[in-house]
């Protein structure tokens, strides 16, 4: 559970579980019984010691958590919890009552003279919600008894709940025997990794050069990728450093699944090429990055990509160009350019081979770019990049085909790409996702040659998805993979499923900014 920007130190500071208010919010420590502030009743210690040494900042934002619960009115509570909707269906309606919520909260945190981070947002979004049916302390505060304490927790986990012992009993096998759809954990076991994740990231005080790492090394001849992560760690060649661990290795998939994804993709369509060339024994390799925000920018994501060049020895020269009408999300900070996403220096390897890494940045939807290509000019005099179709072409936990409201944005780019052939990897956070992707890629005729499966170089760095009851998301989950059009429609099987809950352009947006507060300075 990312509950932290993860690469910036001073919100480092907050395991998960203190988020939730189930271990202290000073030491993060999990003591035998909690002290709750009885004021705003979300914060948790673990002693006096612990509350006194927290006042004042506690006192900043204790105000704010007291009066937002009071800005809901009751009868727009008890129309969304007393409609007989599924836990599922209500998520959208609680992410109205969040946004709303957030707005109240960032204005109150500004008449304090505080600055506003993604931390206090994360205490409205990762507020505490029964399993079964979805309500809040506040909203059984609200709702039913004004003197009602807490939500009941998971002894275990101390990350799931339950609004009384009939619910807690109701989805005790769920959440402790029930494995997650695709996973070899139960949700208990995914909440305790979860926390694992965090408590390694405050522990270590959280600086970029602990948790962000590829190796320096150059591959003198290409192997293929190993089956795992726990094998490449475990090479030797890679470099792990020994001070590590499992759990901040796994921390570190985050960023290297990118590198790792596109060589991984690189081998299925190899496989796959018959007598096309082969992508991996290229001299120069051009990728498009489509749709890219900051989780393939910032945070050293450059540096990321050079991974490919130091995986293959016949490589001298990689060209990525980053193209997308939502790139300065990756591309821009409080102080202007960020200048590790849009300046690299090769690294000291790469300079003694004399290998090229040359990069560019197009604001625009790609087959716009296709077109008539837009970029934004790093340096004085720089002249345009030349438009080429690119060898390879990734797009990374798009949700194309999820989010309907951009569907005739994404359209024309799949046809652009299928009909000159480029071959195309898709991630996708969820494997609900990565289904409906599939079945847009089909409704544009793409020759699917990567079969959609789980990724093996996902991140296992967990993410908590927000407004609901359960499930976690990762980085580049889901992978597949195509290249060209269909050829016949004949023997072609269009595959019924469930209707997928219509989610309003607002939820999705509020998904969306979630996943960038992740990341956010």
């Amino acid at each position: 559970m990312n509950h932290v920007s993860i690469f910036n130190i001073n919100q480092a500071k907050h395991t998960s579980l203190a988020t939730l208010g189930t271990a202290c919010f000073v030491c993060q420590k999990i003591p035998g019984e909690l002290l709750r502030c009885g004021q705003c009743k979300r914060i948790s210690y673990c002693s006096a010691e612990c509350q006194t040494a927290d006042s004042e900042g506690h006192d900043k934002i204790c105000l704010a958590l007291q009066l937002i619960p009071s800005s809901t009115p009751s009868y727009l509570r008890r129309m969304i919890f007393e409609s007989g909707n599924t836990p599922y269906d209500l998520e959208p309606e609680i992410s109205w009552l969040y946004s709303s919520e957030k707005t109240l909260l960032e204005e109150m945190v500004g008449k304090v003279n505080m600055e506003h981070c993604s931390f206090h947002s994360d205490l409205l979004l990762y507020e505490p919600r029964c399993a079964v049916c979805l309500r809040s302390a506040d909203d059984m505060r609200d709702l039913y008894d004004p003197e009602y304490s807490s939500l009941l927790h998971c002894p275990d986990c101390r990350a799931a709940f339950a609004c009384g012992e009939e619910h807690r009993a109701q989805y005790l096998d769920e959440h402790s025997r029930e494995l997650e759809d695709g996973e070899s954990f139960t949700e208990c076991e995914l909440n305790k990794r979860a926390y694992e994740h965090s408590l390694e990231i405050v522990t270590r005080g959280w600086t970029k050069g602990e948790t962000f790492f590829y190796p320096m090394r150059l591959k003198t001849e290409y192997t293929p990728l190993p089956s795992s992560w726990e094998e490449w760690f475990a090479d030797p060649s890679n470099l792990c450093p020994p001070n590590s661990s499992p759990v901040l290795n796994r921390i570190r998939t985050k960023q290297l699944s990118i590198p790792m994804t596109i060589l991984y993709g690189m081998e299925l369509f190899d496989k796959a090429a018959g007598d096309l060339p082969l992508l991996t024994s290229r001299t120069e390799l051009e990728i498009a990055v489509i749709g890219p925000m900051e989780y393939e920018l910032k945070y050293g994501g450059l540096a990321c990509f050079e991974e490919i060049l130091h995986a293959l020895p016949t490589l001298r020269r990689l060209t990525v160009r980053f193209v997308g009408p939502s790139i300065a999300y990756g591309i821009l900070g409080p102080e202007g350019f960020n200048r590790e996403a849009v300046y690299w220096e090769r690294c000291a390897l790469c300079k003694e081979k004399g290998v090229e890494f040359v990069h560019s940045i197009h604001p625009q939807l790609f087959h716009d770019y296709a077109k008539k290509p837009k970029w934004v000019t790093l340096e004085e005099g720089e002249e345009a990049p030349a438009f080429q179709w690119p060898d390879l072409a990734v797009a990374f936990d798009t949700g194309m085909g999820l989010n309907y409201y951009k569907r005739s944005e994404w359209s024309p780019t799949l046809e652009a790409l299928a009909e000159h052939g480029v071959p195309t990897l898709c991630t996708a956070y969820l494997k609900r996702e990565a289904e409906e992707d599939t079945d847009y890629l089909d409704m544009h005729r793409c020759n699917i040659v990567i079969e959609r499966h789980k990724n093996p170089w996902r991140s296992e760095l967990l993410t908590k998805m927000v407004f609901m009851r359960k499930h976690y998301f990762t980085y580049n989950g889901f992978i597949q993979g195509f290249r060209g059009f269909r050829e016949s429609d004949e023997g072609f099987e269009v595959i019924e499923r469930p209707p997928t809950p219509v989610f309003t352009e607002e939820f999705l947006s509020n998904m969306m900014k979630v996943m960038q507060a992740f990341m956010e300075p």
